[in-house]
C-alpha cells in the first residue's frame, strides 16, 4: 500500500486523546513507508506500544532504519536499554521467534525491543542539544518513493503524548497542494540538517558519543529541565568548561569579571600568553601583540583586559574585528570571562547602537558592572557617530583591534579615534607589506609590537605540524602571451613604483598580471587529478582556496566537486554576510556532513575551524601575511577528530617549458621568482621538507631554473 492510499481519508488535524492519531495516521504511515524519520522533544519506549502494528510492518517491509532525533532527557530504564543495545552481547541475549519483533512483542516488551532495535541498527537515534533551551520539535516524516507526508504538532513520542495528553497534530501530504509540499520539504530539510550535525544553535550527537560523554539525563516529570540544564549540557557536548567559577557568576544580579579557572596562561604550551600580557602592561597598556593564528590571541587579550580592569576600575571595552564570523566568535569567547558582550552589528542601525552604548555607559557609571564589552566591525568603528557616542563615556576605555593590520588603511588612519586611553592591537602580521606609511601610522596609533610569537615557535606546541606538497603547473601559450603583454605595459610605468607614486593604471596592470598566474587553466586539471587520487574518507575536513580576482575559478572548482558527488559548500563573503547561514555551513562542515569548503579570502583571517586537515591552494597573493594566516588556519589543533597534522597542496605556476629544462628569458624568470618565495616559506617549516622528492628538492628545482639550468 502506498502513502497516497494509506492517507486517503486522514483528517487535516487530530485532537488527542479524542482522536486516535496512532491508529489513523502513524500506524498506516509506517506500514506504507520505505523510510521514516522522527524529530521529537521527548521519547519513551512506551510509545512503541502505541505504534506497534505499524512499526512491526515497517521492520518487515523496509530495510531502512527508523531515524530519531530526540532531546537528551530519557528515563533511566530507557537509557539502560539504549546502553544494552550498543553492547555486542545484546543480539545474543535478545531473540525473537521469527527473527523480528511482532506487534505483540513491541507492545509487551518495549525495553527489550528498544535494545534490540538499536543493536540491529533498525532504529538509529541521535541526541539534540540546544545552547540554552529545549529541543522541542514534534515531527514524523513518512517517505514512499517520491511522496512525503509530515505529521507535526504538540505531541511527544511517549505513551502519554500519543495516548493520554491533550495534544493536537496536523498532517501535511506533499502531493495534495503546493503549501503542503513546501511544508513537507521544509521539515525534511530541517531533519537532514539536524541529522548531519545541527547548526550553531542546536548540535546533534550520535547515541554512542552521547552515552560515552554522559550527556543523557533522567527526565522526571516533577521537575522539568531548566535553562541552566540545557546550557550545561551544550557546553559539555562541545568540550567546554563552565562559563566561569561558581563565585564568578551573577550573584544577586552582580556581574563579576573573572579569568576562567581552566585557563592556564602562565605555564605549559600556552605560557606565551602570560608573557604577552605582561609585555603589554609594561608598555603602558598600549601596543601590538604579534601572535600567529591559533596561539590564542582572543583569550590573551581578555586576560589583558582583566588585568587592566583590576588596575583602573570599571572599564568600557570595545572589540573591533573585520568580519561577521569573527565578531560572533569574539562574543562567544568573551562570555567565558563572565561578561555579556553586545554585538553592535546586530543592533538596528545607528540609533540601536547608540542605545546599546548608552546602556553600557550607564551600567559602568552606576557601578553595576566591572566591565562592559561592545563588539563591532571595523566599518562601524570608523564612523563619526560611533566615535562620538564612545567619547561621551568619561571613564577608562580600551580598544582591542583584532587583525589590526586592516586598520592601517587610509579610511581609519585619516581620523583615528583618540578617545581610547588604552589600545591593544592583535595580528599575526602587523607590518603592512608594500605600505610603509600605513604600517607607520598603525604603530603610531597602537604603539610598537610589544610581544611576538611566531608560527615557527607555535608548531609542535599549540599548532600541529604539517606536510607541504608543491605541484608545478605551466601557463599555456595564450596565458604566457598575456603575461608578457602585461609585463611590457608595467615596465613602462615601473618608475612610479621606485618614486613611490600611486597610479591606479599601474595597480590594475599588476592585478591583471597576478590573475594570469592564479587562474592558469592547468590548475583545474591538476586539482582534478589530485582529488581523484584521494579516497572519499581522506577528503574529509578539506578546504580549497580559489582566487578572489576572478569568480570563474571558484565556479569551476564547485562544478568539479559536484561532478564527483563530493559534498561541499562555498564560504565566501556572500555566505558570511548572513551569520545564520555561515554558522549552518560551518556546523555541517565541522560535523563531517560536508567534506569540502571552497573559499576565496574569507577564511584567511580569524575564523576558527580547527577540524581542517587538508588544503588545496589554487591561488595565493604575494602578501606574506596571507601565507602566515593560511597556515595558522590549517594548523589549529583538534583532538576531537584525532588530528595529528595537516596537509597542504600548493599549485605553483611556471612558464611554458620550465619543467622541461628550456632556457628562460627574464620575463619567464619573473614568473618563477614570484612563486619561489612562497614555496620556500611554506617548505621551510614543513615536516616533510627534507624527504626525498620533498619540498626542499622542489625549491632547488626552482632556483636552478633561475640560474638558467632548467
Amino acid at each position: 500500500m502506498s502513502l497516497i492510499n494509506a492517507f486517503e481519508s486522514v483528517e487535516p488535524i487530530y485532537i488527542l486523546p479524542k482522536d486516535d492519531v496512532a491508529a489513523e495516521v502513524i500506524i498506516p504511515g509506517l506500514s506504507a513507508s520505505d523510510h521514516a524519520d522522527v524529530m521529537i522533544g521527548f521519547f519513551s519506549s512506551q510509545s512503541l506500544a502505541e505504534i506497534a502494528p505499524g512499526l512491526a510492518s515497517y521492520l518487515r517491509a523496509s530495510s531502512a532504519p527508523l531515524r530519531l532525533v530526540v532531546s537528551p532527557y530519557l528515563s533511566a530504564a530507557d537509557q539502560d536499554a539504549l546502553r544494552r543495545g550498543l553492547s555486542p552481547q545484546t543480539l545474543v541475549t535478545i531473540k525473537f521467534d521469527d527473527q523480528l519483533p511482532n506487534a505483540d512483542a513491541l507492545a509487551r516488551h518495549a525495553l527489550a525491543c528498544l535494545a534490540w532495535l538499536i543493536a540491529q541498527g533498525r532504529l538509529e537515534m541521535k541526541v539534540a542539544l540546544m545552547r540554552d533551551a529545549l529541543f522541542h520539535s514534534k515531527v514524523w516524516l513518512f517517505h514512499d518513493g517520491g511522496n512525503i507526508a509530515a505529521l507535526h504538532g504538540s505531541a511527544n513520542m511517549t505513551g502519554a503524548g500519543l495516548g493520554r495528553n491533550r495534544e493536537q497534530l496536523s498532517i501535511a501530504r506533499g502531493w495534495i497542494s503546493d503549501d503542503a509540499s513546501r511544508t513537507c520539504a521544509r521539515l525534511a530539510a530541517e531533519f537532514e540538517l539536524l541529522w548531519s550535525g545541527g547548526d550553531n544553535d542546536c548540535v546533534v550527537i550520535d547515541l554512542p558519543t552521547a552515552i560515552a560523554e554522559r550527556l543523557l539525563r533522567d527526565y522526571k516529570s516533577e521537575r522539568p529541565p531548566e535553562e541552566e540544564d540545557y546550557r550545561r549540557l551544550w557546553r559539555q557536548a562541545h568540550g567546554l568548561p563552565e562559563l566561569v567559577p561558581e563565585s564568578a557568576v551573577r550573584l544577586g544580579g552582580e556581574i563579576v569579571f573573572a579569568i576562567p579557572e581552566w585557563l592556564d596562561y602562565r605555564s605549559g604550551d600556552y605560557a606565551h600568553q602570560g608573557v604577552a600580557v605582561d609585555s603589554w602592561r609594561d608598555s603602558g597598556w598600549r601596543g601590538i601583540l604579534e601572535m600567529c593564528t591559533g596561539s590564542g590571541k582572543t583569550l590573551t587579550a581578555m586576560v589583558g583586559a582583566h588585568m587592566l580592569q583590576a588596575k583602573v576600575g570599571p572599564l568600557l571595552i570595545i572589540v573591533a574585528a573585520p568580519y561577521n564570523v569573527l565578531i560572533q566568535q569574539w562574543c562567544g569567547e568573551i562570555e567565558l570571562f563572565g561578561l555579556h558582550p553586545v554585538n553592535l552589528t546586530a543592533e538596528p542601525g545607528p540609533s540601536g547602537r547608540d542605545r546599546a552604548i548608552a546602556d553600557a555607559r550607564r551600567l559602568l557609571r552606576l557601578g553595576l558592572s566591572p566591565a562592559e564589552v561592545l563588539v563591532t566591525s571595523n566599518d562601524i568603528l570608523c564612523t563619526a557617530e560611533f566615535i562620538e557616542a564612545i567619547s561621551r563615556h568619561a571613564g577608562p576605555k580600551l580598544l582591542i583591534a583584532d587583525e589590526c593590520h586592516n586598520l592601517g588603511a587610509a579610511g581609519f588612519m585619516s581620523a583615528p579615534p583618540t578617545c581610547f586611553d588604552h589600545r591593544l592591537g592583535l595580528s599575526a602580521t602587523p607590518v603592512r607589506q608594500y605600505d610603509q606609511d600605513g604600517t607607520a601610522a598603525l604603530f603610531d596609533y597602537f604603539g610598537p609590537t610589544c610581544f611576538s610569537f611566531t608560527l615557527e615557535e607555535a608548531i609542535g606546541r599549540c599548532l600541529t605540524p604539517y606536510d607541504y606538497h608543491a605541484h608545478f603547473v605551466s601557463l599555456d601559450h595564450t596565458e604566457m602571451v598575456e603575461w608578457r603583454d602585461l609585463t611590457e605595459k608595467i615596465a613602462r610605468l615601473a618608475w612610479k613604483l621606485d618614486a613611490g607614486i600611486k597610479d591606479e593604471r599601474l595597480d590594475s596592470l599588476l592585478l591583471q598580471r597576478r590573475r594570469v598566474l592564479e587562474t592558469a587553466s592547468a590548475k583545474m586539471t591538476c586539482l582534478a587529478e589530485l582529488l581523484d587520487g584521494e579516497t572519499i574518507e581522506n577528503l574529509r575536513y578539506t578546504l580549497i582556496y580559489a582566487t578572489d580576482k576572478d569568480p570563474t575559478q571558484l565556479e569551476l572548482v564547485n562544478a568539479l566537486l559536484a561532478s564527483r558527488d563530493i559534498s561541499f559548500h562555498q564560504l565566501t563573503a556572500t555566505e558570511t554576510a548572513d551569520p545564520k547561514m555561515s554558522a549552518r555551513i560551518l556546523a555541517r562542515f565541522q560535523s563531517g556532513a560536508l567534506r569540502v569548503l571552497t573559499a576565496k579570502r574569507v577564511l584567511d583571517e580569524g575564523v576558527n575551524v580547527p577540524q581542517i586537515e587538508n588544503a588545496y591552494i589554487l591561488a595565493s597573493t604575494t602578501v606574506r601575511r596571507q601565507w602566515v594566516q593560511r597556515r595558522g588556519r590549517l594548523l589549529r589543533m583538534c583532538k576531537e577528530i584525532g588530528k595529528t597534522h595537516a596537509v597542504i597542496h600548493d599549485l605553483v605556476t611556471l612558464p611554458p617549458g620550465a619543467m622541461e629544462g628550456e632556457r628562460m628569458d627574464e620575463d619567464s624568470k619573473k614568473v618563477v621568482r614570484s612563486e619561489l618565495d612562497r614555496v620556500w616559506e611554506f617548505a621551510r617549516l614543513s615536516r616533510n621538507g627534507a624527504r626525498t622528492g620533498g619540498p626542499f628538492h622542489q625549491v632547488e628545482q626552482l632556483r636552478s631554473m633561475l640560474l638558467g639550468g632548467g
